[in-house]
């Protein structure tokens, strides 16, 4: 055995020969210790038959099998080989190192097996267990332990499926690095240091489940958790009127209105009014003497006030991300507080500085400043209203206007969708001057465009409007007159233009084609549409055009066909011998024609020699 490598084990011949036999005594040998031929009683490791060492000079030595078994071949030899090598070893020693086990379920971790060496009471090889042989199997009092040695190939998924089923705990030693080391050298390494994992325990499912049922309580405890927090939290949208919170109503009176009460996620984990709680932030970020601020300083003034929600204030980010997944508006108070100052970030009221933190625009600056000349402005803006109306009213006779009086019209609305005067003044710039330009243009609308006038607003432009009207209507009945001559010549030339047309084209033909009714004119006729528009006249031109094409391929159709025809019947001639059987056949249906007779039949080149193919090949009588 001192010459024997695991390689030798697992290699054969050309022929099939192996190069390890089993003598007698259970002993491993290399064909290279033993004589040429049957000496001293060597067997297969596999079979059990005996083996002949040849050892002749054309090939490598090597042992083959002496007989036959059954017509069946041996292809187990090393295997068998290394088993009861192992065996015998596992036998001598009585014990095995063992490897860690251990299952997993996401990050929960289990230990089945801690490794170590266990000993064992024998070693049994290849003893059948179910529908496998097993290559080692180690007993240890009424517990079963399956090794297998992987030096080719892994155990197949077939056994490890068998074994499994069988339940019994199993282990694969990993040889394969070692095969071009001594058997005698590799003792220590099937026992212990060579690579080994487990194939199968039986408590890897019982495992596999307590880690199961750790994981599902953990799911129930956090799915409780967050389903408190899902029916806690509400979240808080923009109101649609102003509030009466201290904070905002300062902060409105600062300009500030449309820099508070914006949308953002997490707005339900503070206690009060989005623009209450965001008026204050805004309000402590504008009051520092410090130009640059971070989150921490809005966040500080909205708690200091005692409005965080104390279920969501110290929540990990994790529990957020959870929440998030069922309500994509939940977010944490300090995100809340982030999100809007991104907002007044995107809107230019702040920028970020180079150190991370927020810095107050001169934009945001300008428009405090402003929030005195916005409370002054409604009075500016009635003054140039009244100015406004007195001029356009100086234009009208003062019959019309003596009664109108500005301070009762200033507190009308003209209508339900439309601000009165006192309305519009306290409107935005963009609502302002939309007002303004209304009421300015109104008495030039009355007098350009009066049809377009809708409400004249409760001004005195009634008998104004009416002399528009008046004016637009002459107006509009000169045009239709001037328009209808205009019409009328375009007619008349449309008209001559087709007729001239048509007489060129048509001839004689033509006076009949323009007076009679078509279809593709919508059951006009041709010189009714040219006097309609451009349009039907363009489609009766191109009838036209058309009708005068078709005349022509009639024509040409006609004269090919009466060639064909011919030619036809100076070939059927050739064919019969008399005149009449000639006809008769010109005359007579055909099932190759689809039953039409040649004479019909041929109407140009192509169809006439498909008629002189069907004449007889030589002449007949009929």
């Amino acid at each position: 055995m001192s010459l024997i490598k695991l390689a030798h084990l697992f290699a054969c011949t050309e022929r099939g020969g192996v190069f390890v036999a089993e003598q007698e005594d259970g002993r491993l040998v290399s064909v290279d210790e033993v004589p040429s031929g049957l000496a001293r009683g060597c067997v297969c490791p596999g079979c059990g038959r005996r083996m002949v060492a040849k050892k002749g000079k054309k090939q490598v030595h090597h042992f083959a099998h002496h007989a036959s078994l059954d017509g069946r071949t041996c292809v187990s030899a090393g295997e068998s080989a290394l088993h009861k090598f192992a065996k015998k070893i596992l036998d001598e020693r009585r014990e095995i190192y063992l490897p860690l086990m251990a299952v997993a379920n996401g990050k929960d971790r289990l230990v089945v097996v801690q490794p170590r060496r266990l000993k064992f009471d024998r070693a049994v090889l290849e003893t059948r267990e179910g529908e496998i042989v097993p290559d080692v199997v180690l007993e240890l009092q009424d517990r079963r332990l399956i090794v297998e040695f992987m030096v080719t190939h892994a155990c197949s998924e077939r056994k490890i499926e068998y074994i499994k089923k069988l339940d019994i705990g199993a282990i694969e030693i990993d040889l394969s690095q070692y095969r071009d080391r001594l058997l005698t050298d590799i003792s220590d390494e099937i026992l212990h240091s060579a690579p080994r994992v487990w194939v199968h325990h039986p408590r890897e499912l019982d495992a596999l489940a307590q880690l199961e049922e750790k994981a599902r309580r953990r799911a129930e405890e956090r799915s409780r958790l967050l389903e408190t927090l899902r029916g806690a939290y509400r979240h808080r949208l923009p109101s649609d009127v102003p509030g009466e919170g201290e904070f905002e109503i300062a902060a409105r009176l600062e300009g500030l209105g449309d820099v508070i009460n914006l949308p953002v996620s997490g707005s339900g984990c503070i206690d009060v009014p989005v623009a209450e709680w965001q008026a204050a932030a805004l309000l402590a970020i504008i009051g520092r003497k410090n130009p640059s601020f971070g989150t921490h300083i809005a966040l500080a003034a909205v708690e200091s006030l005692g409005w965080l929600n104390k279920t969501f204030r110290d929540l990990d980010k994790a529990t957020a991300a959870e929440l998030r997944r069922f309500d994509p508006n939940f977010a944490l108070p300090v995100n809340a507080i982030e999100r809007y100052l991104k907002h007044l970030e995107s809107m230019y009221y702040i920028i970020p500085d180079i150190f991370g933190n927020w810095r107050i625009t001169e934009k945001l600056r300008r428009k405090i400043s402003n929030a005195k000349e916005t409370r002054e402005r409604p009075t500016r803006r009635l003054n140039d209203l009244r100015q406004l109306v007195a001029r356009m009213l100086f234009e009208l006779p003062s019959e019309e206007t003596d009664s109108f009086n500005f301070d009762d019209w200033a507190t009308t609305k003209p209508s339900i969708s439309d601000h009165s005067a006192m309305e519009a003044i306290n409107l935005d710039e963009h609502g302002w001057r939309a007002f303004r330009g209304r009421v300015s243009s109104l008495l030039d609308q009355v007098r350009l465009t009066p049809h377009k006038v809708e409400d004249i607003r409760g001004l005195p432009l009634e008998a104004e409007l009416q002399r528009s009207w008046e004016r637009r209507r002459q107006d509009e009945l000169a045009r239709e007159r001037a328009e209808q001559v205009r019409l009328n010549e375009e007619a008349l030339s449309r008209v001559t233009r087709l007729r001239n047309r048509a007489i060129g084209l048509l001839g004689l033909e033509a006076t009949h084609w323009l007076n009679n009714v078509s279809g593709e004119l919508d059951g006009r006729s041709p010189e009714e549409a040219a006097a309609e528009d451009d349009g039907p006249f363009s489609v009766a031109m191109r009838a036209l055009e058309q009708r005068a094409d078709a005349i022509w391929r009639q024509a040409e159709a006609r004269r090919i066909k009466k060639e064909a025809v011919a030619k036809l019947y100076a070939a059927a001639l050739t064919k019969y011998v008399t005149q009449d059987a000639a006809d008769l056949w010109m005359r007579a249906t055909h099932r190759g024609l689809g039953g039409q007779s040649p004479a019909d039949f041929a109407i140009d080149e192509t169809t006439c020699k498909i008629c002189i193919d069907l004449l007889p090949e030589k002449r007949s009588r009929r």
